[in-house]
């Protein structure tokens, strides 16, 4: 089917968080990721130039396929040089989380959207499902955010513009132990049979102070090197590592 410019106006709005959250619908631009997702019942539809078809037919298995232009193409994508490939999602909706999950994933001020799709894409690697994010962390469905989960935002459940300290008190109150990173901490054994709740910081400022306050333990990531900080997606996979195995 051609696209009409109706569609075309939808999708460039798409490109800004007011419509996302308004429509409740995001992008997704990484062909190998699209193809993963053929199945995935929050696919709505994919856009897909002429020679991209031609150079991929015998892969073209989704239900609804809309034919664009070159030039519709680069309209509604964010990248500077596209793929030839756009796939309109639902958002998902989060799970309903009620404190049974042993571990979970806390990000406090999160914002480059790179580390952020790296964060959740390494999350889903080590198997916390779920995510919990304060309101000056980066939207999870911006592009780049997106693009760099390779997928994973559809395997965790994520909530976003969460009262940190509110919820943090609350998993205390449920007999969860809350490990934050801190270039203040210590090393440590991090049990293996308590409940843990690991909170993430950014890599200019850390965990917030109050945050900070209300751990049980704070972690630090021992290095050997000259360099002052740790990137924010490399330290969460070395301590989710860590309480993980």
């Amino acid at each position: 089917m051609k696209v009409d410019k109706k569609q075309i106006d939808f999708l460039a709005k798409l490109q800004k968080r007011k419509y996302r959250d308004e429509h409740q619908k995001f992008l997704l631009e990484n062909p190998k990721v699209i193809f993963e997702e053929y199945g995935n019942p929050l696919l709505d539809s994919v856009y897909v130039t002429d020679y991209f078809y031609k150079d991929n037919e015998d892969s073209m298995v989704f239900k609804s396929i809309y034919r664009l232009s070159e030039k519709d193409l680069k309209n509604v994508s964010s990248q500077v040089t596209p793929a030839g490939i756009v796939a309109l999602f639902k958002m998902p909706s989060p799970q309903k989380f009620i404190f049974k999950s042993k571990h979970v994933l806390i990000l406090d001020s999160i914002a480059d959207p790179g580390n952020m799709g790296t964060i959740i894409r390494t999350a889903d690697w080590f198997g916390f499902h779920h995510l919990f994010l304060g309101p000056n962390c980066v939207e999870v469905y911006n592009p780049k955010v997106v693009s760099a989960s390779m997928g994973s935002i559809f395997n965790v459940s994520i909530n976003q513009d969460v009262d940190l300290k509110v919820f943090i008190k609350d998993l205390k109150a449920e007999g969860y132990k809350i490990v934050v990173t801190d270039l203040r901490g210590e090393q440590f054994d991090i049990s293996k049979d308590n409940k843990i709740a690991l909170v993430i910081g950014s890599e200019a400022r850390g965990v917030d102070q109050e945050i900070i306050n209300l751990a049980d333990q704070r972690f630090k990531i021992m290095k050997s090197g000259k360099a002052e900080s740790l990137n924010a997606a490399v330290a969460a996979g070395i301590v989710m590592n860590k309480i993980k195995f």
